[in-house]
């Protein structure tokens, strides 16, 4: 076997890892997000519209780039937001607008997943705010005046946290290299797993996969 055909099938081998892993979490990020949308289908027909908010917010959580049940989710928070304004109750629309927001930062990495969506709700939220009682402290302010300085804080983009960065990207560097050493040393020339080897290199696959998950969503 020449040199750059084993050095190809390593390639393909590694990509091989890394597209299962990658394929298995997505799949259970997709099952989930639509288990908790038809959980959240019941509680709204039996007239339960807290509990599913809770369960449409978590759905929205569920992030997986192409992925139809997230969006759907955020959809039905913000119809849940205008039924809830329509009838005067601020305070439900306020935690569906919030559960918007909430669920698109949450799955923001080097970019912010359904933008607009998040500035509508931002706009609603500031809007809702801006007619709750102000505190002494803006005292004689306009609602205009309120509405405008709720906004500017609810669009204020916090830098990354520089520890869960770097946690992120040692736990992705990790995951990427064990896959590779993975495929080079837990899989002989007969396609065979090599059991200790398997273990040791799986097992650092699945503790980088999890760091590079843990800053994800804490960086």
């Amino acid at each position: 076997m020449t040199l750059s055909s084993r050095a190809l099938r390593l390639g393909l081998r590694a990509g091989a890892v890394i597209l299962l892993v990658l394929g298995v979490v997505s799949a259970r990020v997709i099952h989930s997000a639509r288990t908790e949308l038809d959980a959240a289908r019941r509680a709204a027909e039996s007239g339960d519209l807290d509990r599913a908010l809770v369960h449409d917010r978590r759905a929205a959580r569920y992030y997986v780039p192409g992925s139809p049940y997230h969006v759907l989710a955020l959809d039905r928070l913000a119809a849940l937001g205008r039924a809830a304004e329509a009838q005067g109750d601020s305070d439900r629309a306020l935690a569906a607008y919030r559960a918007i927001r909430g669920s698109i930062l949450a799955t923001r990495s080097f970019y912010v997943p359904e933008r607009a969506r998040l500035e509508a709700a931002d706009q609603r939220i500031a809007a809702l705010m801006a007619e709750q009682p102000a505190p002494g402290m803006d005292a004689g302010k306009s609602k205009d005046q309120l509405r405008t300085e709720h906004l500017a804080l609810l669009t204020a983009s916090p830098d990354p946290k520089l520890g869960w960065t770097i946690v992120l990207l040692l736990g992705f560097a990790a995951f990427v290299g064990a896959a590779f050493v993975f495929s080079m040393r837990a899989i002989d020339d007969r396609d065979r797993f090599v059991k200790i080897e398997a273990q040791r290199w799986g097992a650092l696959i699945v503790i980088g996969f999890g760091l590079f998950a843990l800053g994800l969503a804490l960086a």
